[in-house]
């Protein structure tokens, strides 16, 4: 459902289209919208940025 999703977005508005807020790309699986009270460190709920429990060099961190 997600890569159909992307592709639909390529279609609406091109390869070469910015993700802006007019322009919303669809969210990778897992992850919160933006502006919603997300960790900024890795996108997910339940915890500010400074309480990440995600370890700096994993791949699930956004820095």
């Amino acid at each position: 459902a997600y890569n159909a999703q992307v592709v639909q977005w390529v279609r609406t508005h091109g390869k070469t289209a910015r993700v802006v807020e007019n322009t919303p790309f669809p969210l990778r699986p897992g992850t919160a919208m933006i502006c919603s009270g997300e960790c900024y460190k890795c996108g997910t709920h339940g915890h500010t940025s400074r309480e990440c429990p995600v370890p700096p060099g994993d791949a699930m961190r956004l820095d």
